[in-house]
């Protein structure tokens, strides 16, 4: 079973949410109606040995593994076009962690909070007798009329991306990524995306969850996908994950517009396929169907 199949399972089962809750389960983050504005919510983990590496040459530092876990949220919040605004964490860690340890991972967090105006409130630390993760629930903020979902592609839309693809653990990416939220937002207060959604999975298998939450087929160009690295394989791009980049579904004409008016030259912004009628699927200019690989916790 897929991490796709048994959320669509899971959702199934779940009571309906009452009409206050203007996104329900299945997107980057829950959106609640909350006065003027949608309140925002998401939560990410990172667990030891799955999300950086514990010990030896290439451990992470603690202050890479905490700046992570709150990286990873906050490209949750730029996904939906969101401002960040607080956060609560939720830490258990193994008996090798000292706490100068554990303060180190908490200053990571403290760190890039600080750079993206997030306030943290509250939270929970436990120990455990081996492993360790680390949950963080993040809040944000987005006008009803500018929140970005997976669900809005159209036939005739254009894919693009930001940023550049593959090698993340290669080239440390993985921990050191900037979340995009100045672009993200910048995108929805213009009105651009017809849908986004962020990457971490793999390019291949969050530009499925798009197709499939929107209903729609894409025919995406692989040479056009930016690469981290000259050496960065075409493969690598679409299948590594750890990008953190946006996927973005823009109406064909406004595309000129949008890549004249794009104010961040160290960020690329690059179309790479377009959206088709037709059953949710992907596959390349020439028509051969593209399998969408990525990481899953379950496969």
């Amino acid at each position: 079973m897929t991490e796709d199949a048994f959320f669509a399972r899971l959702f199934a089962r779940l009571p309906a949410p009452d009409s206050s809750w203007v996104v329900p389960p299945g997107d980057d983050c829950a959106a609640l109606a909350f006065g003027d504005e949608l309140l925002l919510i998401a939560v990410d983990q990172i667990v030891g040995g799955k999300h950086y590496y514990l010990y030896g040459p290439e451990a992470a530092s603690p202050e890479a593994a905490g700046r992570k876990l709150l990286a990873r949220n906050l490209s949750d919040i730029a996904a939906m076009g969101g401002i960040p605004t607080a956060c609560l964490l939720a830490g258990a860690f193994g008996p090798r962690r000292d706490p100068a340890w554990i303060e180190r991972f908490y200053d990571g967090i403290i760190a890039l909070a600080r750079d993206y105006g997030v306030a943290m409130v509250g939270g929970d630390l436990a120990s455990t007798p081996a492993d360790e993760v680390a949950s963080l629930t993040i809040l944000g903020r987005v006008e009803p009329a500018r929140v970005c979902r997976r669900n809005g592609a159209r036939a005739g839309d254009v894919l693009l991306v930001t940023g550049w693809f593959g090698s993340s653990l290669e080239t440390g990416h993985h921990l050191t990524f900037p979340p995009r939220c100045r672009e993200g937002r910048w995108l929805a207060e213009h009105g651009y995306p017809t849908a986004m959604m962020d990457v971490s999975d793999g390019l291949l298998l969050d530009a499925s969850r798009v197709c499939r939450a929107s209903g729609v087929a894409l025919r995406l160009d692989p040479p056009a996908v930016p690469r981290r690295t000259p050496a960065t394989t075409i493969a690598q791009a679409l299948g590594d994950g750890e990008d953190y980049e946006l996927l973005v579904a823009v109406a064909p004409d406004r595309i000129a517009a949008l890549l004249a008016a794009w104010p961040f030259a160290d960020v690329p912004l690059t179309p790479v396929g377009e959206f088709l009628a037709g059953p949710p699927a992907i596959a390349d200019s020439q028509g051969k169907p593209l399998t969408a690989c990525g990481y899953d916790h379950l496969a």
